[in-house]
C-alpha cells in the first residue's frame, strides 16, 4: 500500500490569498481635508497605541522582507535587554507618573513652537542642510505659558505620530528635527511635579526613534539595495560582521546628533541610538564614560538626575560588564545634592520646602541607578560592597560617592539582609554622620530595622544596635517618627525577649501620645505594633499583662481599632475555651465596640467576618460550674449584640446546653430550667428567619420535655406551628433546601407530638388539627408537599391509637397529665367512649386526602404500604360505623 506524496508548502502557496503592502495602519484614524481636491493624499495619519502593532518595526520595510522580518519580530518580542526586564522598566515608568501627580494646569517657561499645533511647513530634503538641525539664532524665551496637562500629553502623542509618519515617508531629517524639539522640552524644569510625567512621555518618543534607526541600519547590514538578503546577523553580532555601507550610515547618524548645539537634547538623542554603537565597535565603555562626563555640564539638578536615569536604562542594551559609568552617575548626582543641601537659601522656609520636593523627585533616579549596580547580585560583583565602604570604613568609599542620606537610603535598599545584619552597628553609626535635608533619618532607621528582621541568621550585634536606636528615637518629639522606627525593631525585640526595650518603647509611646491625638499615619503604626504583640504571645493573657498594653490599645479609634480588635478576637478564638473572667470581660468589651460600628445596611464581607468572630467568641466562653453566671452572660450578649441574627441562634443553643447540664448535674434544677426556657422564649421571636425560629422552638421543646415541663413544651410547639403558618412552603418559592428542611421539621414535630398529644382544654387532636389547618391555609402548596405532611399526621395518629404507648416517659407528672388529657377527650365524645379517639381522627384525615384527590395509589406505592400497616385501625373504624 502506497501513500500519495503531497507538497504541503506548494499547496499553501497556491491557496494563499494575494497580499498587498499597507503603508498605513488600517485602524489609524484618517481625517480628510475639507478640500475635495486633496482626496486621500490629504489624509494625515495620527499615531496611537495599538496592542496588535509592534511600534519598533518599520511597517513599510516589514512587508518587503517577508518571512525574514517575522524572525526579527520574534527576536524583538522575546528578547530581554539586560538583567532588569522590560516589564520592570514599564512598571517603574508607571510608578513615576502615579507618584508625582500634578495639577491640571501646567505653567511652562520654556516655550517653543513644538507645542503649537499650527507649526510651519518644513523644507524639502534637497533644501535642508545640517544647519537646519540646530538654529544658531534660537533664543530661549522665558515668557510663561499655561496649558492643561491633557493638552500637553495630547500634543506629545501627536508629535509621536508625526515623527512616525515622516519616517515612513523617508523624510528622516524632519523626524530627527521633531525629535530634537521634543528632547528640548526636558530643559524646562519649572513644573516640578509634572517633570517625571514629561520625562516618561519624551523618552517614549526617544525610544521609538532609536528603534527606527536601529532597524534601518540593521536592514542595510543584512539586505542589498534591491532587497536581496546578504547576511543574517546573529543576535550577538560583532562590528566585524557589519558591512561598510551600514557603518557609514550609522556613523552619519551619530554625526548628525553630535552637531546639535544644546547639550541636553544632544545627550538624549545619542542615548536613544546608543545601542547602534554595536555596528561601529565592540568597546562601549568609553562611550558610556564620555556621556557620563558630558552630563556634568547639565547644571539643573532635576534634569541631570533624569538624564543619568535614561542613560542607565539605555546602557542595558549594550550589556556592559563594568559599572564605572553608573558609579560616575551617582557621584555626579551626589555633587548636585551637596550643592542643594549647603545652599544658603536653606534658611528660607519656602525654598526649604521646594528643596525637599526637588530631592524627592531626584530620588527615583538614584534608586534605579543603584538597582542597576546590584542587578547581578553582590556575590558576582567581587569587591563591590567594599568599594561602597561596607565592611570597612563606610566614610572612605573608593568611588568617592558623597555620603548623603538619600543615597545611603537607596544603597541600603539594595544590600542583602545578611550584609546589613553583619554591619548593622557600623551602618547605624553612619546614620548619625549623614544628617541632612535630603531624607529624614527615621526612614533610614526604619529601613535598617526591616532589613535586620529579614535576616535569617541571628543579628550578631542586636543589643548594641538597639541601644543606639533607642538613644536616637528618645530624642524624637514626633509620635509618628517614634512609632515608625519602633515598629521596625519590634520583631527583633520580641525574638530575643528584650523586655526592657519593650517597656522603654511603650513608655515613649504613651509620653508622646499625651501631647495630641494620634492621626491616621500614627494609628497605622500603632495598629502594627499591637498586632505584632498579639501574634507573638501564645496566650492573650500574656499580652494583656504587659505594662501599658491596654492603655496603648485605648489610643486607637476608627478602623484601626476595629482591625486590631478583630485580630485579637481571631487570636482568642484559636486557643480553645475562654475561661479567665478578666479575658472574658475584655473580649466582651472589644466585641461590643465591633458590633456598635457595624453598618447593618451593608452586609458585606466585613460584616460577615465580624459576626463570625463575635459569635465564635460567645460560643467559646466557659464559666465552668457557674451556670447561673453563664446564663447572665448570655443575657448580656443578647442585649449587646442585637444586630447579629447568627449570634441569637448560638445563644439559644448555649441556653439549652446549660439547661441540659443543670438537669443532669443538679437536683434542684427546676427554677434554672424555667429561666433558660424563658430566655429562649424571648430570644427566638427576635430572629428574622422563620425556619430557624421553628428549629429553635422544637429544640427548646425537647429540652422542656426532658425536664418534665410539658406545659412549656406545649407552648413552644404551638409557636413552631405558628412559624410554619408564616412560611410560604410553595415549591419553587423557596430553595429546594428550604422546602426539604421545612418538611423535615414538620415530620420532627409530628414525632415530638407523640409525647405532647394536645392541650388539655382543646383535646388530644389539637395539634394535628392545627397542622391540617395550616395546610388548608397554604392554598398554593403543592400536592407532593401536602401528601408528605398529611402522611406524617397519619403516622402520628396511628401511634397515638396504640393501646400501649410507644415511648417511655420517666416523669410521673407528665404521664398523669397525658392520661388526664385522653380522659377529657373521651368524655367530650360520649358516643365513642369505648374507642380511643385517634382511630377516628385517622379516618377523617384519610377521607380528607381522598376527597381532595391528593392520593393516587397507583403512583404512590408507599401510601399503599401505609394503609396495609394500619389496616387494623381502619377496620376498627369501619366496624364501628
Amino acid at each position: 500500500m502506497e501513500f500519495r506524496l503531497r507538497d504541503y508548502e506548494g499547496e499553501e502557496i497556491a491557496a494563499a490569498l494575494p497580499r498587498v503592502p499597507a503603508l498605513d495602519h488600517p485602524l489609524a484614524p484618517c481625517p480628510f481635508s475639507s478640500s475635495q481636491s486633496q482626496g486621500v493624499a490629504g489624509c494625515e495619519k495620527v499615531d496611537f497605541d495599538d496592542p496588535l502593532r509592534v511600534r519598533t518595526t518599520d511597517v513599510a520595510e516589514c512587508v518587503e522582507d517577508g518571512k525574514h522580518v517575522d524572525g526579527d519580530l520574534r527576536r524583538i518580542l522575546s528578547s530581554e535587554d539586560g538583567h532588569l526586564s522590560t516589564k520592570e522598566w514599564a512598571l517603574f515608568k508607571s510608578s513615576l507618573m502615579q507618584k508625582f501627580s500634578c495639577s491640571n494646569m501646567i505653567s511652562v517657561s520654556f516655550t517653543s513652537d513644538i507645542l503649537a499645533r499650527n507649526s510651519k511647513e518644513y523644507k524639502t530634503l534637497a533644501d535642508m542642510h545640517m544647519e537646519e538641525l540646530d538654529d544658531p539664532e534660537m533664543v530661549v524665551r522665558e515668557e510663561k505659558k499655561v496649558i492643561t496637562r491633557q493638552e500637553y500629553v495630547s500634543r506629545l502623542q501627536e508629535l509621536k505620530g508625526e515623527i512616525s509618519q515622516a519616517w515612513r515617508a523617508d523624510d528622516r531629517i524632519k523626524a530627527l528635527k521633531l525629535s530634537i524639539k521634543v528632547a528640548r522640552l526636558l530643559l524646562d524644569t519649572s513644573g516640578f511635579q509634572f517633570y517625571p510625567t514629561l520625562f516618561v512621555l519624551v523618552i517614549d518618543i526617544m525610544d521609538m526613534l532609536g528603534d527606527l534607526v536601529w532597524e534601518r541600519i540593521k536592514r542595510k547590514a543584512e539586505y542589498a539595495d534591491d532587497g536581496t538578503l546578504i547576511y543574517s546577523l546573529p543576535e550577538k553580532f560583532q562590528s566585524a560582521d557589519i558591512c561598510s555601507e551600514a557603518k557609514e550610515t550609522c556613523y552619519n547618524w551619530f554625526c548628525k546628533i553630535g552637531s546639535i548645539r544644546e547639550l541636553l537634547p544632544r545627550i538624549y538623542l545619542e542615548l536613544a541610538i546608543l545601542r547602534c554603537w554595536r555596528f561601529l565597535g565592540d568597546n562601549f565603555l568609553l562611550n558610556l564614560q564620555r556621556l557620563a562626563m558630558m552630563m556634568r555640564g547639565v547644571a539643573d539638578p532635576l534634569a541631570s538626575a533624569f538624564c543619568h536615569l535614561y542613560m542607565a536604562h539605555c546602557a542595558r542594551t549594550l550589556h556592559p560588564i563594568d559599572i564605572g559609568y553608573l558609579i560616575m552617575s551617582l557621584s555626579n548626582i551626589g555633587i548636585l545634592l551637596q550643592r542643594i543641601i549647603v545652599d544658603k537659601e536653606t534658611f528660607n522656609s519656602h525654598y526649604y520646602k521646594n528643596k525637599k520636593m526637588l530631592i524627592s523627585l531626584m530620588e527615583p533616579a538614584i534608586e534605579w541607578i543603584m538597582k542597576c549596580i546590584f542587578m547581578d547580585g553582590y556575590q558576582k560583583s567581587g569587591n563591590l560592597i567594599s568599594k561602597f565602604g561596607i565592611g570597612g570604613n563606610l566614610l572612605q568609599s573608593t568611588w568617592n560617592i558623597p555620603c548623603i542620606s538619600v543615597i545611603l537610603h537607596c544603597l541600603l535598599k539594595q544590600l542583602p539582609a545578611e550584609v546589613v545584619s553583619n554591619n548593622a552597628l557600623e551602618i547605624a553609626e553612619l546614620f548619625e554622620k549623614t544628617i541632612d535635608i535630603s531624607l529624614d533619618q527615621h526612614f533610614n532607621y526604619r529601613l535598617l530595622g526591616n532589613k535586620l528582621c529579614e535576616s535569617h541568621p541571628p543579628v550578631p550585634s542586636a543589643g548594641p544596635v538597639l541601644d543606639k536606636v533607642i538613644q536616637v528615637i528618645s530624642q524624637y518629639n514626633n509620635l509618628n517618627e517614634y512609632l515608625i522606627v519602633a515598629d521596625a525593631y519590634l520583631d527583633i525585640i520580641l525574638q530575643y525577649s528584650m523586655d526592657y526595650y519593650l517597656s522603654v518603647i511603650f513608655d515613649g509611646i504613651l509620653k508622646r501620645a499625651k501631647i495630641k491625638r494620634a492621626d491616621e499615619n500614627e494609628l497605622e503604626s500603632l495598629q502594627s505594633v499591637l498586632v505584632k504583640l498579639v501574634d507573638h504571645f501564645d496566650a492573650l493573657e500574656d499580652a494583656f499583662a504587659l505594662n501599658h498594653f491596654l492603655e496603648i490599645l485605648d489610643l486607637l479609634y476608627g478602623s484601626a481599632r476595629d482591625i486590631t480588635s478583630m485580630h485579637i478576637l481571631l487570636k482568642a478564638t484559636r486557643t480553645g475555651h475562654v475561661c479567665d473572667p478578666r479575658a472574658i470581660q475584655f473580649l466582651f468589651e472589644i466585641s461590643q465596640a465591633l458590633h456598635d460600628s457595624i453598618d447593618i445596611s451593608n452586609t458585606n464581607d466585613d460584616y460577615q467576618q465580624r459576626a463570625f468572630l463575635i459569635t465564635r467568641f460567645v460560643h467559646l466562653v466557659d464559666f465552668g460550674a457557674e451556670i447561673e453566671r453563664h446564663l447572665t452572660f448570655l443575657i448580656e450578649c443578647r442585649a449587646a449584640f442585637h444586630h447579629i441574627d447568627e449570634l441569637k441562634d448560638t445563644l439559644v443553643h448555649l441556653s439549652n446546653n446549660l439547661a441540659v447540664k443543670a438537669i443532669k448535674d443538679t437536683d434542684k434544677y427546676l427554677s434554672f430550667l424555667k429561666s433558660c426556657l424563658a430566655f429562649n422564649e424571648v430570644t427566638i421571636p427576635s430572629i428574622s428567619n422563620s425556619i430557624r425560629c421553628m428549629t429553635l422552638y422544637l429544640e427548646t421543646a425537647e429540652v422542656a420535655l426532658f425536664g418534665g415541663l410539658d406545659s412549656h413544651a406545649e407552648g413552644l410547639v404551638n409557636s413552631a406551628i405558628n412559624c410554619l403558618q408564616c412560611l410560604n412552603i410553595t415549591a419553587g418559592f423557596h430553595k429546594s433546601v428550604d422546602v426539604d428542611q421545612i418538611l423535615s421539621l414538620t415530620c420532627k414535630m409530628c414525632s415530638l407530638l407523640v409525647m405532647i398529644p394536645g392541650i388539655h382544654e382543646e383535646g388530644i387532636a389539637f395539634f394535628a388539627r392545627s397542622l391540617i389547618s395550616v395546610l388548608n391555609y397554604q392554598s398554593s402548596t403543592s400536592s407532593r408537599i401536602k401528601v408528605k405532611i398529611f402522611c406524617a399526621v397519619i403516622f402520628l395518629s396511628a401511634s397515638l391509637s396504640q393501646y400501649r404507648l410507644p415511648y417511655h416517659a420517666i416523669n410521673a407528672e407528665y404521664l398523669s397529665r397525658l392520661w388526664a388529657m385522653i380522659s377529657y377527650s373521651m368524655e367530650s365524645h360520649p358516643t365513642i367512649k369505648s374507642f380511643h379517639p385517634s382511630p377516628l381522627l385517622l379516618f377523617r384525615i384519610w377521607m380528607m386526602l381522598l376527597e381532595k384527590n391528593l392520593i393516587w395509589l397507583h403512583e404512590e406505592a408507599w401510601l399503599l404500604k401505609l394503609v396495609i400497616a394500619y389496616s387494623h385501625v381502619l377496620t376498627e373504624v369501619v366496624n364501628y360505623f
